[in-house]
């Protein structure tokens, strides 16, 4: 518990804090569950740093208990950022295969998830705080963030974005009137810096208007599905979102769109940049904001910070509204020419 304080300290008081500094070209930076190259992502600590780094926003991927509790978690198997595979007796094979040790909506919460820890996910990252912190509740993040913004006197953004939301919607526990009930409570409701996400069109519906919090669709693999096709019918695949019909069909449920960079501007195998996609365009035609993640890189889980800053100032060049990134520390130093 000491070690635990102590981190939490070192974090509050980090020299990289950059608060108080205007936002450059109006461009976000969107830390994704944190400052996880640090950290483990999805912790506080992780999302603690991540503020005092000047990110403006946290991207908080959400999922739910059994029995209904919001949880941070950035993976369904959560023996992949979790301690989960030695805590939760392992699961019988289906059709010869095992399934993932444990996962969000098989667990209650006190009895199953409350126990966890987060671990490092990614090879070639730091482990030496695997085991240290808990895996949060939405909550717990909702009362940080509150306490840093009045403490720094600044905004601070928030993208919660839901997983899994058809599973709980037929199972009879929606997620939307949950997270709605809850952004009610801390009066969090109808504000404009706190954004709804989820990659299930039909999830849109449930939220309804979300009394003006904007909404994001997260589009997945142009190759796949929304995870809700099944149920709605919908044939369209998240590629076929991207073109221009297909933003224009998003604006009639969503404000914004947050896509893959590689769907905006991939790169060579010799690391050149190819030629940018019309999609910043297409978006900004259809009346959409643009935001941009799938930084992370689990071959080269660091990038030479030489690399990464002209990745991030590419990107910015484009004239998109946000990054979402796990190292926020650099995208921010981009976006102000560092």
């Amino acid at each position: 518990m000491f070690r635990r304080l102590l981190i939490a300290g070192l974090v509050a008081v980090s020299p990289l804090l950059l608060d108080g500094v205007a936002r450059a070209d109006g461009v976000q930076v969107f830390a994704r569950d944190g400052a996880a190259v640090t950290f483990p992502e999805g912790t506080l600590a992780a999302f603690d740093l991540a503020i005092a780094q000047g990110a403006d926003g946290l991207r908080v991927d959400v999922y739910q208990t059994a029995d209904g509790v919001q949880v941070i978690r950035t993976a369904r198997n959560l023996a992949e950022n979790t301690d989960a595979a030695s805590l939760l007796p392992a699961p019988a094979p289906i059709k010869g295969e095992a399934p993932p040790v444990g996962r969000p909506i098989d667990l209650t919460f006190y009895s199953d998830y409350a126990r966890l820890t987060a671990t490092q996910p990614i090879a070639g990252r730091s482990t030496a705080f695997d085991g240290m912190f808990t895996a949060p509740i939405l909550e717990d993040l909702l009362v940080l963030v509150e306490r840093r913004k009045m403490e720094r006197r600044r905004r601070i953004a928030l993208l919660i974005v839901l997983h899994d939301t058809a599973i709980h919607a037929a199972r009879g526990r929606p997620m939307e009137p949950r997270l709605l009930a809850t952004l009610q409570k801390y009066r969090l409701n109808g504000v404009s810096d706190v954004l709804i996400g989820t990659s299930e069109p039909s999830s849109f519906a449930r939220l309804g208007a979300t009394g003006g919090n904007p909404r994001v669709f997260v589009l997945g693999p142009s190759t796949q599905r929304p995870g809700d096709a099944a149920q709605t019918g919908d044939r369209r695949s998240f590629g076929d979102y991207q073109t221009p019909d297909g933003l224009r069909a998003v604006r009639n449920f969503a404000d914004a769109v947050l896509v893959d960079v590689q769907d905006v501007q991939g790169t060579y195998a010799d690391g050149g940049a190819m030629p940018a996609s019309t999609i910043v365009d297409d978006a900004r035609a259809a009346g959409l904001q643009l935001f941009v993640g799938g930084f992370a890189d689990a071959d080269d889980p660091v990038k030479p910070r030489r690399d990464a800053l002209a990745m991030y100032r590419r990107i910015i060049a484009l004239g998109v509204d946000g990054i979402v990134t796990d190292e926020p520390a650099r995208a921010v130093s981009a976006r102000f020419g560092r």
